[in-house]
């Protein structure tokens, strides 16, 4: 996989085996995906029906997007060539790596250029910063705005705490003395 969630919230439906199965040089054939994402017309619908007009997002073509499929600006480092188009996680070596305790989960959304979409750190919140960029549009100034820049998925924070050496992962928990830390619980991170 390159980029989180790609194959999963932007490709459509009866595309998804055909995407992973084929090559990045050949990526081009899905831009229409990237140019209009199908879970962008669904989360749309939902809000419509459960809080009309609280939600606006942009109309296709979502051209907001193909920085993250061909490394351009803002995610690319000023002056970068944009690339074809390719589902590529993709690293820029010349951004300095953010110490842990000034990271944010937010990656570059939250003004953490070491963080996702440059590359991918285990604690970058994928699943909130794909659906404020491709539901929310936040990358076009004018959709900057509530609620498109608080989508999310309410977890905002891992179940255990990460370390800060290799293997990084929290040891895993018990399948069997565990019960699920929901947000707002104590321990389980703030509800946004």
């Amino acid at each position: 996989m390159g980029n989180p969630l790609i194959n999963e919230l932007v490709i459509g439906i009866g595309s998804k085996d055909r995407f992973s199965m084929d090559q990045p040089v050949n990526d081009s054939q899905f831009a229409n995906f990237f140019l209009d994402p199908p879970i962008v017309h669904v989360v749309d619908a939902i809000y419509g029906k459960l809080f009309p007009g609280a939600l606006t997002v942009p109309t296709a073509p979502r051209t907001d997007l193909l920085p993250l499929v061909t490394y351009a600006a803002p995610i690319a480092a000023p002056g970068t060539p944009a690339g074809p188009v390719a589902d590529m996680l993709r690293l820029n070596t010349g951004v300095p790596a953010t110490p842990f305790v000034n990271a944010s989960r937010l990656g570059l959304l939250g003004g953490d250029a070491a963080g996702y979409p440059n590359g991918r750190r285990l604690f970058d919140d994928v699943v909130d910063i794909t659906l404020r960029v491709a539901v929310g549009g936040v990358l076009i100034p004018s959709f900057n705005h509530f609620p498109n820049n608080i989508l999310g998925d309410g977890v905002n924070v891992n179940d255990a705490p990460y370390q800060l050496q290799f293997p990084y992962l929290a040891d895993c928990p018990s399948g069997r003395n565990r019960r699920h830390i929901d947000p707002g619980e104590p321990g389980g991170g703030p509800v946004q």
